[in-house]
């Protein structure tokens, strides 16, 4: 599942507002549950990631949106 995938420190941030924002967050749990590979995420989808999870897109490049680069373990 694509949840194993992602950074833990992202998870913990998605954690941590959990209780302010349970249904969003929850509804990108359910999704990140139930997909394979980054790419079958919709824009909204890592959107809500980079949202609920506070992180600074500033020094992103390109391929940091598109293949994930910034959001899943460098293992994959």
């Amino acid at each position: 599942m694509l949840i194993d995938d992602i950074k833990p420190e992202i998870l913990v941030k998605l954690n941590q507002d959990y209780e302010k924002y349970n249904l969003s967050i929850n509804e990108l749990y359910n999704s990140m549950s139930t997909k394979y590979v980054y790419s079958q995420l919709t824009i909204d989808e890592i959107k809500d990631i980079i949202t609920f999870a506070e992180l600074c897109t500033n020094n992103w490049q390109a391929t940091d949106f598109l293949y994930g680069d910034k959001i899943l373990n460098n293992n994959n």
